[in-house]
């Protein structure tokens, strides 16, 4: 940690066997005006010490991006740890810089609070359809050969500085992705990060690399002047949520910054006094009660419940979305003149028509097994005299046929309308119509689904997987607007999306 006249750098040096975080970050700068006071806890015993800087609430724009906001001493990246040997030092060290912060902080720039600066320029990161890289005032996106058609078109965008409203982050999981928002664009709009072209699909990264550069692009706005809060939304009703901002963190929103600028273990006793200067070289201890390890453990615990009921919610919340969109496009559909139209490469549609859903599948029909023969005897031969003899009990084996199951042949689209079922494939078609369906069963499991129709003796239907769910609600929609027309549809599942959104999780 280095102190300079107007601000202070804390720097760090990670082996191999360190923290991920620290190691990409490699510096951290603190103006003096964003830091409120130092906390120190001397090291007893085999227990190591820590120097933590605070800073004052929303100053530091990369601790509400991170995975985890109130991580421990050695991975929080306002800390650093004190051995034994180093205790008088940097007791010594936290005497200084009180004694700095007492005698006056510098003042404030013309746009507030500097602040803090995380890693060096220019920095990069990898993602799985591209890379993005920032030199300090253009935000360059570049999209390799696995990202969508939408993004290769692209290839190459540059963003600069003063066009960025805010950045978004989602943590990769299963799926993870970093946006950066353009001015001018409402902050909740729903994004698609697989065709987005400001959208970089991540990797797993536990260094979280993507994190830091997110935060160097807002400071760098913050500093230069540029204008880091998009146009408000309207405020009647919340913002739909989308299954893909999961774990989406918007540092335009104060409070949130507020809440999360210091963690719980390293929080003053007073937010509005700074801390009394104590004795350059003693190694005496200022810290305040910190929570227990069962108290951390039960806190881990309910953020990953938390964590997996808003991810069910959002998933949900979205399919709520979509159907209500569907529904939407239904209803126009029918009061327009137009009589026919088309999907694009798909298929026609008939008059009144609108397709609901598209995506892919696998037909399937009932097909007959291989069969077996069953029983068949030679017989027993009985000697009546010598040289005569009779054989008895003979009979002949009988084939038994296989059983019918239903078996996948072919693979293609699978389209839900408001009048009809359709498959399209390389090598088949197959067309299922409302008006003469008798039922919808599910099947393997809840993986395919069979369509029963009045006009074929064999029962077919779809292999659909993951994709199930999804098909079974929007042939549910299509039924219900076939039957009952597209505005009574609208107005129950804007009704049903409306209350699950009243529905999200809490954060404990």
């Amino acid at each position: 940690m280095t102190l300079h006249p107007d601000s202070l750098e804390l720097r760090f040096s990670v082996g191999r066997l360190g923290d991920p975080l620290k190691a990409a970050l490699r510096i951290r700068r603190f103006p003096l005006s964003a830091v409120t006071g130092v906390r120190y806890e001397p090291p007893t015993g085999r227990r190591r010490g820590s120097l933590r800087l605070l800073v004052v609430p929303g100053s530091d724009p990369l601790r509400p991006l991170l995975k985890e906001p109130d991580p421990g001493p050695g991975t929080d990246p306002d800390t650093l740890v004190i051995p034994l040997d180093r205790a008088v030092e940097a007791a010594a060290f936290a005497g200084v810089i009180r004694a700095r912060l007492a005698e006056g902080l510098p003042a404030a720039g013309a746009h507030g609070t500097p602040r803090v600066e995380s890693g060096d320029l220019p920095m990069e990161v990898s993602g799985t359809d591209g890379r993005v890289s920032f030199d300090g005032e253009t935000v360059v996106l570049q999209f390799g050969r696995l990202a969508s058609q939408e993004k290769r078109h692209t290839a190459r965008r540059a963003i600069p500085l003063d066009a960025i409203a805010d950045v978004r982050v989602r943590h990769p999981g299963l799926t993870g992705w970093l946006h950066f928002a353009l001015a001018g664009a409402p902050v909740a709009q729903p994004i698609t990060p697989k065709t987005d072209v400001n959208t970089l699909l991540l990797n797993a990264d536990r260094s979280q690399a993507y994190a830091i550069l997110a935060a160097a692009v807002l400071a760098r706005a913050h500093r230069a002047g540029a204008r880091i809060q998009a146009e408000p939304l309207p405020t009647p009703d919340p913002p739909v949520a989308s299954r893909d901002e999961q774990q989406t963190v918007c540092l335009t929103s104060a409070p949130r910054q507020a809440v999360r600028s210091v963690p719980t273990w390293a929080e003053p006793a007073s937010a509005n006094s700074d801390p009394e200067p104590g004795p350059p070289l003693a190694a005496v201890s200022d810290r305040s009660p910190s929570p227990t390890r069962k108290e951390r453990r039960d806190a881990r615990r309910a953020t990953k419940e938390y964590q997996k009921a808003l991810a069910s919610w959002e998933e949900d919340q979205q399919l709520l979305d979509e159907i209500v969109a569907a529904a939407c496009r239904a209803g126009t559909a029918s009061a327009s003149t137009a009589s026919t139209a088309s999907t694009p490469g798909l298929i026609i549609l008939k008059a009144n028509e609108t397709a609901l859903w598209t995506g892919q599948a696998s037909l399937i029909e009932p097909r007959r097994r291989p069969g077996h023969y069953a029983g068949g005897s030679s017989g027993v031969r009985v000697k009546v005299a010598k040289g005569v003899s009779f054989r008895v009990g003979v009979s002949n084996r009988q084939y038994v046929p296989g059983p019918e199951v239903q078996t996948p042949f072919d693979r293609g689209q699978a389209i839900v309308t408001t009048q009809r079922v359709v498959f399209k494939g390389p090598h088949n078609n197959k067309e299922w119509a409302f008006v003469k369906l008798l039922s919808v069963e599910n099947a393997a499991g809840g993986k395919s689904v069979l369509l029963p129709v009045s006009n074929r003796q064999k029962v077919s239907g779809l292999l659909l997987g993951q994709l199930a769910e999804e098909f079974s609600a929007f042939l549910t929609l299509g039924l219900a607007i076939w039957e009952h027309g597209p505005r009574m549809v609208i107005t129950e599942c804007e009704k049903s999306a409306k209350a699950h959104r009243e529905q999200r999780p809490l954060q404990p």
